[in-house]
C-alpha cells in the first residue's frame, strides 16, 4: 500500500473544528441515498414497479454529486474515521474510476485501511457477484415479476435472492476485512470506487455490512428457499 507525507496530495490548510464538522455531517447526508435505494429495492413502499425504477434512478445518479465531494476532500479527512486528516499519511489506491490519492489520520489508520482493500482485492469476484451480481438479477427481476412474467415468482421473492446475494458478499468483509494481513509495502487495488466509504469513514461502513449482511444473509434464506 502506497503511503507518503505529501505525494499527490495538494497541500491544505488543516480544517478548523466547524469546517470538519461540516464535511461530517454533508457526508451523511449525502450517504443517506444509499440506504434509501435499499429500502427502495426491498420494501417497495411505491410498488414494486415505481420503486426499483426510482431507487435505479437515485442509484445512478449518486455518483454525480457523491464522488465530487468526497473526491475535493480526499486531502483532508480520514478515508478510515472521516474525521480530520492534517498531516496524516496519503494513501493511493487503484480505484475501477482510476487512480486517486486519499489520506489516514494516523498510521493505524493507514495500516487498517491496508487491510480492508487488501481483503477487498482479494475477495473481489464474491463482492463482484454478490452485489453487482445480485444487482443484475434483482432490477429485471422485479421488474419482470411485477408484470406477471415469472409466474409464482413475485416480487418479494426477488428481493429476497438480492438479500442473500448482498448477504453473502458483504458479511464476509465486514467481519474478516480488519484482520486481513497486508504487506505494507503493496500497492492498494479495490473492486469498487472509493468515495461511497469515504463519505462516512470505512469504519462507519463496516459496521452496517457486517449487521445488514448477517441479517439479509438470515431473512433472505428463510423468505426464499420455502418458496423454492
Amino acid at each position: 500500500m502506497r503511503q507518503s507525507s505529501a505525494p499527490g496530495v495538494a497541500p491544505q490548510r488543516a480544517p478548523c473544528y466547524q469546517c470538519a464538522v461540516r464535511d461530517r455531517v454533508a457526508g451523511v447526508l449525502l450517504f443517506l441515498p444509499v440506504p434509501l435505494v435499499l429500502w427502495l429495492f426491498t420494501a417497495a413502499p411505491l410498488g414494486p414497479v415505481a420503486s426499483v425504477l426510482l431507487g435505479a434512478a437515485i442509484m445512478a445518479s449518486h455518483r454525480l454529486y457523491a464522488r465530487p465531494f468526497a473526491v475535493s476532500r480526499a486531502g483532508r479527512r480520514c478515508l478510515m474515521c472521516g474525521g480530520k486528516a492534517e498531516d496524516g499519511p496519503a494513501i493511493g489506491i487503484d480505484e475501477p474510476l482510476g487512480t486517486t490519492t486519499w489520506r489516514a489520520c494516523s498510521d493505524d489508520h493507514a495500516r487498517a485501511l491496508a487491510r480492508v482493500f487488501a481483503f477487498a482485492h482479494a475477495f473481489r469476484l464474491p463482492l463482484r457477484i454478490g452485489i453487482l451480481g445480485g444487482l443484475a438479477l434483482f432490477l429485471p427481476g422485479a421488474l419482470l415479476a411485477a408484470g406477471g412474467r415469472l409466474g409464482a415468482f413475485v416480487h418479494a421473492d426477488t428481493a429476497a435472492l438480492f438479500k442473500l446475494m448482498v448477504g453473502l458478499a458483504v458479511a464476509p468483509f465486514g467481519w474478516l476485512a480488519l484482520a486481513f494481513r497486508a504487506a505494507a509495502d503493496a500497492p492498494a487495488r479495490v473492486p469498487f470506487p472509493v468515495h461511497i466509504q469515504a463519505l462516512v469513514g470505512t469504519r462507519a461502513v463496516l459496521l452496517p455490512f457486517r449487521v445488514i449482511g448477517v441479517l439479509w444473509l438470515a431473512q433472505g434464506g428463510l423468505e426464499l428457499f420455502p418458496r423454492l
